[in-house]
């Protein structure tokens, strides 16, 4: 994929997500999809094999810290590469962050695109009441499980 391709899909892709302003995506790289914010990087030069994206799953609490990086940590051993994403802290912002890279982004049509950011869209806002909720005491399992849903094989 080249820069021009990227631009393309980005601009087919918020037609896909019926977003106000289709050229969004393409010309500011960030675009929010069901109340989460979604960026995504590309360099055709650098990397022309992979679309980076970044989720915004929302602020950590200062209450319980601790335990909800902990939980964060434990998701990463369980989940976490390249092709399943991994969460992070912002420490510019303070929020939680999901990174996932797209590897081949050429194989994307705009429709699966905009389907699977819907998808972590709905993932986000399910870890918002879950996992960054200091006192959940829910086994990590099973907040994964409910956050991911049926159409999780999307995700991946």
């Amino acid at each position: 994929m080249d820069n021009a391709e990227f631009k393309i899909l980005c601009r087919a892709t918020c037609v896909a997500l019926h977003c106000e302003d289709p050229e969004a995506l393409a010309n500011t790289g960030t675009v929010e999809v069901d109340g989460v914010q979604v960026g995504l990087f590309f360099d055709g030069h650098a990397a022309p094999d992979r679309i980076i994206c970044y989720l915004d799953i929302g602020p950590l609490s200062p209450f319980g810290r601790e335990e909800i990086l902990s939980r964060l940590l434990a998701i990463n051993l369980i989940t976490g590469t390249k092709t399943a994403g991994v969460y992070a802290l912002d420490r510019e912002s303070d929020n939680v962050i999901f990174v996932q890279h797209f590897m081949y982004p050429d194989l994307l049509t705009a429709e699966e695109f905009a389907a699977i950011l819907k998808d972590y869209a709905v993932h986000a806002n399910s870890l918002r009441n879950t996992l960054l909720e200091p006192l959940a005491t829910q086994p990590l399992s099973d907040m994964l499980a409910q956050s991911l849903g049926p159409r999780s094989a999307l995700l991946a």
